[in-house]
């Protein structure tokens, strides 16, 4: 199936809700008063202009393997298109393992990672691809070989990258979806946590000036402009796909604004660095892969501190200690941090972070998730469904955070 562009969902005369079929003046307003980054804007845009499209169908496994063939017809000649199956994992994205055999090469094991109607975060595969193949040979990550941006190919954008093995955590261990509360052993933190803090400072320490990221905007040096930036995106996220009104999530967007630092070294920003974001060998222990960059951005590296730090993602041990994405202790994780990347390491910009990080989250899970779900436009309509509970476990949050800003505690 190959999808031409969309046309325009236009609102009916007195319509009360323009979320459900955006107009195109609705969709301008918005752009005009989020502004953000150009390939961040064309995702978020293509999302509204598709909402009022029917919910999602799961494709059979035939119907992906004719187009995967039909890919490879054009961009790889003689090739055979094998095994097609789903591949599990992941909250966003539609994922599916397959082999190809190329003519004068081995057979290939690699993943077709397809965009629903609508996802629990909107993203650019562009975007994407460029982040992972700018990073690799600095970072471990899938080899990123194809992208199918407008989704002229697979009906949706979609992104191409190779099978790497590895598993998300232990066997035995415990932990919900998406690398929420995943516990490791002694055994496992000592071997894990020194890798897990090591690649965040080389994701932060590359050297992204000289690489091919067009699809990415440059935020200035010593400015607030691209933390506003970041701020407007996600606050535009809320007014497009919030269902009811949380006066919480508004207070914090103003409060954000008004408080927002400069960003005074441009790194590159993963977004999502966590447990179940990474792939590690079950027997040696080494990671092998770090996965999901969709949200990867040009910012302020304690905005990725920040996200790691993220309660959810840890637990409170015996003593007392926080350990942050269940690997290391919170003063630990930024003593290593320092020492890898030779950046210090900012508390009053972690504590803007941690407020800015769960503003975000409970952006994702109460709204776009909830969206989401209702409208039938996710293969993960469950999961999405579970993941609003977590929601208000951020909203506690958010408005313990902010209370411990204004008291200066």
């Amino acid at each position: 199936m190959v999808m031409t562009a969309a046309r325009p969902k236009v609102a009916e005369a007195g319509a009360q809700d323009p979320k459900s079929t955006p107009s195109e003046a609705w969709i301008a307003r918005l752009q005009a008063r989020f502004p953000t980054e150009r390939t961040v804007d064309e995702a978020l845009t293509r999302k509204l202009r598709n909402r009022a499209d029917p919910p999602y169908r799961p494709s059979t496994l035939a119907e992906v393997a004719g187009q995967l063939r039909a890919f490879f017809a054009v961009h790889a000649p003689g090739a055979e298109v094998h095994a097609v199956a789903p591949l599990g994992g992941g909250a966003s994205k539609e994922q599916y393992r397959f082999t190809l055999h190329e003519q004068g090469s081995a057979p290939t094991d690699y993943v077709l990672r397809r965009e629903p109607p609508e996802s629990v975060v909107e993203t650019h595969r562009l975007r994407e691809f460029e982040v992972m193949n700018a990073v690799r040979g600095t970072i471990p990550v899938p080899p990123a070989r194809w992208v199918d941006a407008d989704g002229a190919w697979f009906g949706r954008p979609s992104l191409i990258s190779g099978f790497v093995s590895g598993v998300t955590k232990p066997a035995g261990s415990e932990g919900n979806v998406s690398g929420l509360g995943t516990g490791f052993s002694p055994e496992w933190q000592a071997r894990l946590a020194p890798q897990f803090v090591d690649m965040l400072a080389a994701i932060h320490r590359f050297d992204w000036r000289d690489a091919a990221l067009d699809a990415f905007d440059v935020p200035p040096e010593g400015s607030a402009e691209g933390v506003l930036r970041t701020i407007n995106w996600w606050d535009r996220v809320w007014e497009e796909d919030s269902i009811e009104a949380i006066p919480i999530i508004r207070f914090a967007a103003q409060w954000l604004r008004a408080n927002a630092p400069p960003i005074e070294r441009v790194t590159l920003v993963h977004h999502d660095f966590r447990p179940g974001n990474f792939l590690f060998e079950p027997d040696s222990g080494a990671i092998t892969a770090v996965l999901d960059w969709e949200l990867a951005h040009l910012g302020d590296y304690h905005e990725d501190l920040a996200w790691s730090l993220q309660e959810g993602y840890g637990y409170t041990d015996a003593q007392g200690r926080f350990m942050v994405c269940g690997l290391i202790e919170r003063e630990a994780f930024f003593r290593r941090y320092e020492q890898a990347s030779g950046f210090p390491v900012d508390r009053a910009r972690i504590d803007y972070y941690m407020i800015m990080n769960t503003w975000k989250s409970a952006i994702i899970v109460l709204a776009t998730g909830i969206r989401c779900a209702a409208g039938g436009k996710s293969h993960q309509d469950i999961l999405l469904s579970w993941l609003a509970g977590f929601g208000h476990v951020c909203l506690h949050n958010l408005t313990r955070l902010l209370r411990e800003a204004r008291h200066g505690t």
